[in-house]
């Protein structure tokens, strides 16, 4: 285990770039033609951007200009030790899309998480967002784990994350990449898992709320006059069809489209996705 919480290249020889924003190191990488349509990809909680993997090479072969980068506390970026508060995040959607001089009006894609997420970046800065994809959008994780009671616990949190909720976690993904053929994506997974800090941030994300009730952020949004597609898996154990349902009756004026297919839709059906949103574009 790396005994710093900030990741540099050396460790990870992950590609892409760092960009110093005001919470720490940002590991970003930017894909596609220049004169592309500009598309920022914002991954959910545990799995970085490399999530996206499967994703951007027909993003790509439709002609996305494309950025995506790691969350603080995932992936190659820092795991700082402050409060990993859903403000800081949006902070850090909004300064790496600045920073990186990505063209502005963009659109936004978020998964899980992430979706809730640039819900709150378009809130935000509306002028910057040009649509917005919200792929399988978390509602309340919080209200749907057992673990959340003990988790908010000082001392008895860190033990029952360390012992418990961690092994649990990788158990998860184990069985889920097996499950699509994608077993590697265990040990990619396990690797980040490894580094001092990602425990911690996600214990911190879950005592803060960010993992919390997003229903204000839809609610925002729909106020807006932006244009959202949403994507589901109608065979998603993460999360739940009635909270599907509300993040849907908060949004006003979208379009739905929805898969076979599990939280993980956008390993397992990335060419189905970009076909939706291209036709959505159209």
């Amino acid at each position: 285990m790396n005994d710093s919480s900030s990741i540099n290249e050396q460790d990870w020889r992950a590609g892409g770039q760092y960009l110093r924003l005001s919470d720490g190191l940002t590991h970003w990488r930017r894909e596609g033609p220049p004169d592309g349509v500009p598309l920022v990809l914002v991954h959910g909680a545990t799995v970085p951007s490399w999530e996206f993997d499967f994703l951007v090479p027909p993003l790509l072969r439709a002609g996305f200009q494309i950025l995506r980068f790691d969350l603080y506390g995932h992936g190659a970026s820092d795991r700082p030790p402050f409060d990993y508060s859903f403000e800081r995040f949006v902070r850090q959607v909004t300064e790496i899309i600045e920073s990186s001089d990505f063209p502005r009006p963009t659109m936004l894609l978020g998964h899980s998480f992430g979706a809730a997420l640039v819900s709150a970046v378009a809130a935000t800065r509306p002028e910057w967002v040009s649509r917005l994809v919200l792929v399988a959008p978390m509602l309340d994780f919080n209200s749907t784990s057992g673990w959340t009671p003990l988790l908010r616990y000082p001392g008895i949190g860190e033990f029952t994350m360390h012992f418990f909720g961690m092994p649990a976690l990788i158990r998860r993904r184990r069985r889920r990449y097996a499950l699509i053929g994608q077993s590697h994506l265990t040990d990619r997974f396990i690797e980040q898992v490894a580094y001092r800090g990602f425990s911690r941030g996600l214990l911190s994300m879950i005592r803060t709320g960010a993992l919390g009730d997003q229903s204000a952020r839809y609610a925002a949004l729909g106020a807006l006059n932006h244009e959202v597609l949403v994507v589901t898996g109608d065979r998603d154990g993460i999360i739940p069809a009635d909270h599907v349902a509300k993040v849907r009756s908060l949004l006003p004026r979208h379009r739905h489209f929805s898969l076979e297919a599990e939280h993980n839709l956008l390993l397992t059906h990335p060419e189905q996705v970009v076909k939706a949103l291209v036709e959505w574009c159209q």
